[in-house]
């Protein structure tokens, strides 16, 4: 019995120890710190490459500029750290604890030391050795040399930077001297941030020429018509990395997001073409709403690149193992993980003992499993903490209420107090991240009667997604019909979401386009207005 006992404490010590070995402690002081700085807050955000999920973390500062924040990852890797003069990635490795100290007393020259682990500590401090190479980003200058090339020329123009970069890096390990992990995370994400915007030509074409004629970027349809990349554009892949050592670069996330939905892959798996549609529709004499809408959404159907269901999944592999000619089946399992999470985050439902038995057939990469179960066990606890949350009101808007006057009954509730307003959906990871990040600012504000937080969603929000989510977010809420959303969607001039407003007391919209940085500067708003009589 004793041995028994004796072996499943051993077992335990074994799984706490695995355990603790996952959480990171991350540190520090920031000399020369004072609240009138204008903030008391930043975030540090987890990027999980397999489930291309996001998790922020909030980091407070006390008075006297020590922060203090523990949290947990699976793997070493890059996160990415917000503080206004230091808003850059930090190397983590799990179980290991990190210091970062800041001397902010001269703000034209901002420095930091990295402390804790000595072996982390070191990759941090090489990489400050290189961090202005990393950073030296003119975008003004850049976006009036991209603005009318070619994809080639483009091309050229973007391997002259890496390549200079790369150069600059080998310097600076030649002559200062760079651990192998901190040099080789400092030439990975210069690759992978070349490459990234390599595959987004179309994208950076498209800012450089709004920038250029100063248009607004309030519309997501493309100011000019997209080019299409042939397969010899995509030959700088080829001396790429897609192996584990990868997966510890910032870069390499967004990189990989991107590379899953180029051209060649898109033309492989077939575009829907709507092209005789929308000749029928617009043949017609005349033209109602909905063929309008019809049209608009053909029409985006087509800069969007759509495709069949499945398709894309089918077409990846054998597109990208011709086109690299090298290993690349790591990259390839965790962009299919990557599809499978989104799937299952947007949906805000778990995955079946079959469905997870059919994703483990497929991987060869086993310790990319342990992800997917950690998502699918973080949604089934958030379905069953929707059960028994409190501090949420969810409504219903009145039916039949004529346009010009459907937001005034809608706020009509609420007057006497401060609304801010939320546009989000439950699909919407932008969204999700700021709600979360607001979430401390409402538990200080939560004795404050005159000030409501307002979320408006439609039914792109699924109708148990939204019961799921919903009642994590305290507030009040309304899930509108697509009609009613219409008329908010006019009102506000939404083009996109997350979008905010703020309603004062007396019910009038005092900033339709609310924008934050901070989340102090949302409650420096919301107070005074408060005051006003």
């Amino acid at each position: 019995m004793k041995k028994i006992l004796a072996f499943v404490c051993l077992l335990l010590s074994v799984y706490v120890a695995s355990a603790q070995s996952k959480k990171i402690t991350y540190t520090g002081t920031i000399k020369g710190y004072s609240a009138n700085m204008g903030f008391t807050t930043v975030r540090l955000l987890v990027d999980n490459i397999v489930t291309g999920s996001h998790e922020v973390y909030l980091i407070d500062i006390k008075p006297d500029g020590t922060f203090f924040t523990s949290f947990t990852l699976l793997r070493s890797q890059e996160c990415l750290v917000t503080f206004p003069f230091f808003y850059d990635y930090v190397y983590f490795e799990p179980g290991k604890k990190l210091v970062q100290d800041f001397d902010v007393a001269d703000p034209l020259n901002v420095s930091s030391v990295f402390k804790g682990d000595s072996k982390l500590a070191l990759i941090n401090n090489d990489i400050n050795k290189v961090r202005p190479i990393l950073k030296d980003e003119n975008w003004n200058d850049r976006y009036a040399d991209i603005y009318q090339l070619t994809p080639e020329q483009y091309k050229v123009y973007f391997l002259n930077i890496r390549a200079r970069k790369l150069r600059m890096i080998d310097s600076v390990a030649k002559e200062a001297g760079m651990s192998k992990v901190a040099y080789e995370l400092a030439r990975q994400n210069v690759q992978y941030l070349i490459g990234l915007q390599l595959i987004q030509y179309n994208h950076m074409r498209d800012y450089a020429y709004r920038m250029k004629n100063k248009l607004p970027f309030t519309s997501k349809k493309p100011e000019l018509a997209p080019v299409r990349l042939n397969i010899s554009y995509y030959n700088f892949l080829k001396g790429m990395k897609y192996d584990k050592a990868a997966m510890a670069s910032w870069n390499y996330c967004f990189f990989l997001r991107e590379l899953r939905y180029i051209d060649p892959i898109i033309d492989k798996a077939g575009r829907k073409d709507y092209t005789a549609e929308i000749k029928i529709l617009k043949s017609q004499d005349t033209l109602d709403s909905n063929d309008k809408a019809t049209i608009e959404y053909y029409e985006s159907a087509a800069w969007m690149n759509r495709t069949e269901p499945g398709e894309l999944e089918k077409a990846r592999p054998i597109v990208l193992k011709k086109l690299l000619n090298n290993d690349i089946s790591l990259g390839l399992e965790l962009m299919y993980l990557q599809s499978v999470s989104e799937g299952m985050d947007e949906k805000k439902d778990t995955l079946s003992a079959a469905e997870f038995a059919n994703i483990k057939s497929k991987i060869k990469n086993k310790f990319l499993l342990a992800d997917v179960e950690e998502l699918n066990n973080k949604i089934k606890e958030n379905i069953r903490s929707a059960k028994t949350q409190t501090g949420f009101a969810s409504n219903q808007s009145s039916v039949n209420t004529p346009a010009d006057s459907f937001f005034v009954k809608l706020v009509d509730k609420y007057k006497g107090k401060v609304v801010f307003i939320d546009f989000w959906a439950t699909w919407c990871s932008p969204c999700l991240i700021s709600i979360k990040e607001m979430a401390p600012l409402k538990e200080d504000l939560a004795k404050n009667k005159d000030i409501v937080f307002l979320y408006i969603t439609n039914s792109s929000s699924p109708e148990k997604t939204y019961q799921t989510v919903m009642p994590g977010i305290k507030g009040e809420h309304y899930r509108v019909t697509d009609d009613e959303y219409n008329l908010l969607a006019k009102q506000f001039q939404i083009n996109g979401i997350p979008h905010y407003a703020i309603i004062n007391k007396r019910g009038e919209v005092v900033d339709g386009h609310f924008r934050w940085g901070q989340t102090d500067e949302i409650k420096k708003e919301l107070l005074a207005l408060v005051g006003e009589n």
